[in-house]
């Protein structure tokens, strides 16, 4: 939850400080041109609001001695709050001990089921077009993915709701396993979240074009030239020579694909405006 919108110029290092040893969570980061402080709990909003006051009123208290919440606790309001992005997740995360054996070759009964092309004298279903981007072949694979969702997909069910999160994931997981169907052919098995994570990402870059003042659909810069820039050089085919095919259509297709939602579909939830 954004609490604070200033002038880059201002140092906000001592107000971080302060919210660091009161234990609460939080980032700063530019956006056009601003710099913004998120707080990860909303219900420390008021708290930190205060503090900012205090803060540019040169009578900053020393911070509280709040208690730490436990890890799990932590996990389980996260898990409340985003149930939409934990079921996607999960999901992945039960898959994963039986898509990680393709990695090295190994075809077992459920991943066959799970392939978007059947395989193995499996039958043929509907349930192929979207399985395969809960299938990932190592750590890294479902770790990197796993990142670009949360970070991506949290902003998505926060400002809009779970049922459009969950269609957003659906289309664009659809669309990006067809077309990197069509381009590898029916004998690359293929799989993984990152097409349904480019696809927020386009998602996310063409709402907050048509929503320019709404801070829901504002992404850092750097975030985004990043994921951009990973697009490009994995098209180069630079992967392929340290053995690690890379799902480029599907990436390209996921992008097209939430680019075209965010740029005709509804806009979730009321306009909001940044913080004066």
């Amino acid at each position: 939850m954004r609490v604070i919108d200033t002038d880059t110029d201002v140092d906000l290092s001592a107000l971080t400080a302060w919210l660091w040893q009161a234990s609460i969570g939080h980032r700063v980061f530019e956006e056009r041109g601003r710099q913004i402080l998120e707080i990860a709990d909303p219900a420390d909003a008021q708290v930190a609001r205060a503090a900012y006051d205090a803060w540019r009123a040169g009578a900053l208290p020393a911070a509280p001695q709040k208690v730490r919440r436990s890890t799990l606790r932590a996990v389980g309001r996260a898990l409340l709050r985003f149930p939409g992005l934990t079921l996607i997740l999960l999901a992945a995360l039960l898959v994963f001990p039986f898509s990680l054996p393709l990695g090295e070759g190994h075809l077992n009964p459920l991943a066959a089921l799970l392939l978007f092309v059947p395989q193995g004298g499996t039958p043929p279903g509907p349930w192929r077009l979207i399985t395969p981007i809960f299938m990932h072949f190592s750590v890294v694979h479902l770790a990197f993915n796993a990142a670009v969702l949360i970070e991506l997909g949290r902003r998505i069910e926060r400002g809009g709701s779970t049922i459009g999160l969950l269609l957003l994931v659906g289309f664009t997981g659809v669309l990006s396993n067809i077309a990197q169907s069509v381009v590898s052919g029916p004998d690359a098995p293929f799989g993984g979240l990152s097409g349904v994570g480019y696809g927020l990402l386009g998602f996310l870059l063409a709402l907050g074009r048509r929503r320019p003042t709404d801070p829901r659909w504002q992404l850092p810069a750097g975030l985004a030239m990043g994921l951009l820039f990973f697009l490009v050089l994995f098209s180069t085919g630079i992967t392929d020579a340290f053995g690690m095919p890379v799902a480029n259509a599907a990436h390209w297709g996921g992008l097209v694909a939430g680019a075209l939602a965010g740029l005709l579909g509804p806009v979730p939830g009321r306009e909001r405006r940044a913080l004066p």
